[in-house]
């Protein structure tokens, strides 16, 4: 029994100015109609019935997810009523999960990736829950690197687990953002794949893994249960520790954890950067969107607003034009834009969050 315990609460600070606190990224309508949370429901609608979605998001979020998924239950989306990382989420996810199914398998997977490979995906999600069901054991997907790329976290595998149409390997650890130098060396190794944040895994072994690794955010957790839900949430979620899935619990598990490499046509549109892969260019090598006029200028990724946007003599360079600012930088600083976001904090120009 599949269950998706979608995770909604992220901030999305690397695609400032468009989002902000009031529209994160993951509601944002970045490719096409859709914002990149109803697309990532949609993907899962011939796997995961939607009386087996369950979404997690902000308490002030929680009306807005209602109204870009209808058909998800109403009781079936839940507020945060402040962030906590991964690893408290995933464990909540388990536990509602686990209560209206005690053989639940979850499958954890962020509300704003874009995977183009949808049936694709469906399959390995199948195979997954298969394999964790039978294993008790997590099971993420790991993303073959195309390209040495310095903004994500990779995945080194270790012996092979399983043979077959999707091979299974046990995962020797994680590695944080390399630089580049590093990076290279992945890429140039079979054994590394990028970390794709998702993972499935039996909700009462999750659980489990929380009590041991995890104890304060398995108490805070068993507090909120023994109460009334909303209450308890708004009495004792602060409680948790803030920490990933990552650090919280995939980490402190090695020799535990199965990876699949996969070939999703998986981006996770971390940054502006992202969309150089994503959105049709130009004979330039330009990403335009809005009305933009471009002379004598090369691979840069414009969003325009209501107004002109004109670029002379530019290369690499973003440029995102919103009502109330404007964003420029270099395309290799794109990762860093959230330092942007906590100086406006620092000078308290709350309007612009």
């Amino acid at each position: 029994m599949l269950w998706a315990v979608i995770m909604a609460g992220g901030s999305g600070t690397r695609f400032w100015p468009e989002s902000r606190r009031k529209t994160p990224k993951q509601f944002l309508r970045i490719f096409g109609k859709k914002t990149l949370l109803e697309q990532t429901v949609l993907r899962l609608a011939k796997t995961i019935p939607l009386s087996r979605v369950l979404v997690i998001t902000q308490n002030d979020k929680v009306s807005l997810c209602r109204k870009l998924l209808p058909n998800v239950p109403r009781a079936q989306i839940f507020g945060e009523p402040i962030g906590r990382n991964t690893a408290p989420c995933a464990a909540l996810g388990a536990a509602l999960a686990l209560k209206k199914d005690p053989e639940a398998v979850i499958a954890l997977l962020p509300a704003d990736h874009q995977i183009e490979k949808s049936a694709f995906f469906c399959q390995a999600l199948q195979a997954a829950e298969k394999i964790a069901q039978k294993e008790k054991l997590p099971v993420t997907f790991g993303i073959k690197p195309d390209f040495p790329h310095t903004g994500f976290g990779y995945l080194e595998l270790d012996k092979k687990f399983r043979r077959g149409s999707l091979p299974v390997f046990r995962l020797k650890c994680f590695h944080e953002k390399p630089d580049l130098k590093k990076a290279v060396a992945f890429l140039r190794s079979s054994r590394f794949l990028w970390n794709s944040g998702m993972f499935i895994w039996r909700a009462d072994e999750l659980l489990k893994a929380t009590a041991e690794h995890l104890p304060q955010a398995d108490r805070v957790l068993k507090k909120i249960l023994a109460s009334d839900f909303e209450k308890g949430m708004a009495r004792f979620y602060a409680g948790m520790p803030n920490i990933s899935i990552d650090y919280g619990l995939m980490e402190k598990m090695r020799g535990k954890i199965l990876a699949i490499p996969v070939d999703l046509g998986w981006n996770d549109v971390g940054g502006w950067q992202a969309l150089a892969d994503l959105w049709p260019k130009d004979q330039n090598q330009n990403v335009t969107i809005g009305k933009t006029l471009l002379i004598d200028s090369e691979a840069n990724i414009i969003k325009g607003g209501k107004r002109l946007v004109a670029l002379l003599g530019m290369k690499d360079c973003v440029v995102v034009d919103t009502p109330d600012a404007v964003l420029v930088c270099p395309k290799s600083k794109t990762e860093s834009i959230r330092k942007v976001v906590h100086a406006l904090k620092l000078k308290g120009w709350n309007e612009y969050l």
